[in-house]
């Protein structure tokens, strides 16, 4: 007599879900999404003088991560690190990953009992003994994507102790017990951006316009993070190390040797023409320091004949100084500029049959009743507080 087909019983049906995982745990499926990040990497690495304690459940966190967990930790001091699992069999990458990270420890667990998950029981005994060491960690890390982890979690809450969770598809009641979840794929692409951004400033001005973009009232924390990261990026940035080296010029040929030319006759020296000042133009042999010792000669007796004019001008020195006892206080420093313009203004006619001056303050100091001071391109004056009416200076 055929047997019939004998059906599935229900346990065969619990393995065969099981199947490829280990004895306890269901694998997460294709179709559960990444659980993305609760807080910014700077709030979850916290404040100066942390001791940290990180635990890292190896069986459902590739080992791909260890420098991504080296660089987060950076300098913080260590309490302990130890990574749980069978390393002895299908776990075996982790030995040659954890060799550039001597700190790390890792605790081979295996399952001798099917259905027991004995890593996880050997990782929650370790936190507790933490917890109730002499000097505890003020931060435990948890590594892991497990929700088996809830409970010890929170009695470290209530314990005072920071907690931070790591993972990829950590399971929700985990992520929400913790005080900071970060999601270890989004924390490599950021480092490794970070990274990028030291040899390209493009990457670091890219944190600084998504910054921006990000700062509005709903966003504004996300936009302080991502400045804080760029902050952290700038003193790496070099710019000039963006830029491509500019090629080495061609090599020129030399050229030919010029053959000498013959001497040029030498002509006869011009007669040294006679100063500006002689020829009435108003031009001061003190402006022109390159004239012959003839030409300032000459000069200097065309300057003393134009201040003796001037002298003989009472009109035009008492509207100078009416114009700047008007424009400033007697003794007070002003521009020569606006000496010059209002006397035009208030006084026109002047300057007919008047001493020619090339420079305005030429003429302010031929009168005897100002001071000047050329400060750069400008020139100042002010009236002599000792002056007498005379239009000599006192004595």
């Amino acid at each position: 007599m055929a047997r019939s087909p004998s059906k599935k019983t229900p346990a065969a049906r619990g393995r065969s879900a099981k199947s490829g995982g280990r004895a306890g745990k269901t694998r997460p499926t294709r179709r559960q999404a990444d659980a993305a990040s609760t807080s910014t990497p700077e709030a979850a690495k916290g404040k100066q003088g942390q001791l940290i304690g990180l635990l890292i459940d190896a069986d459902n966190v590739s080992h791909q991560h260890l420098p991504t967990l080296r660089r987060f930790i950076g300098e913080t001091p260590i309490a302990s690190a130890r990574a749980y699992g069978d390393f002895q069999g299908r776990l075996s990458g982790w030995r040659a990953a954890a060799q550039d990270w001597p700190e790390l420890a890792l605790v081979d667990q295996r399952s001798y009992t099917p259905g027991k998950n004995a890593a996880d029981m050997r990782l929650t005994i370790d936190a507790v003994k933490l917890m109730a060491a002499a000097n505890p960690p003020t931060t435990l890390i948890f590594v892991t994507n497990d929700s088996d982890f809830t409970p010890v979690v929170e009695d470290a809450k209530r314990l005072g102790v920071r907690i931070v969770v790591m993972g990829e598809r950590t399971h929700k009641a985990l992520r929400s017990t913790a005080h900071h979840y970060l999601n270890l794929s989004e924390l490599r692409e950021r480092m490794e951006s970070e990274e990028r951004a030291k040899s390209d400033p493009k990457a670091a001005l890219a944190v600084l316009a998504q910054a921006i973009r990000e700062l509005t009232p709903k966003t504004k924390a996300k936009a302080l993070a991502l400045l804080d990261q760029f902050e952290q990026m700038l003193p790496d940035v070099r710019f000039g190390d963006a830029r491509p080296p500019r090629p080495a010029p061609p090599a020129r040929e030399p050229k030919p040797a010029r053959e000498p030319r013959e001497p040029r006759e030498r002509r006869g020296h011009r007669e040294e023409r006679p100063a500006k000042g002689a020829e009435g133009s108003g031009q001061d042999y003190r402006d022109n320091p390159n004239l012959s010792a003839a030409q300032q000669a000459q000069g200097k007796a065309e300057a003393d004949q134009r201040r003796g004019q001037l002298q003989q001008r009472q009109d035009i020195i008492d509207a100078l100084v009416d114009v700047a006892t008007g424009l400033a206080p007697e003794g007070e420093w002003m521009k020569v500029e606006f000496i010059k313009k209002f006397l035009i203004q208030e006084h026109p006619g002047l300057e007919a049959n008047a001493p020619r001056y090339a420079k305005f303050y030429r003429m302010l100091e031929d009168t005897g009743r100002f001071d000047v001071d050329l400060r750069g391109s400008t020139v100042f004056a002010r009236l002599k507080p000792d002056a007498d009416p005379a239009g000599q200076p006192g004595a």
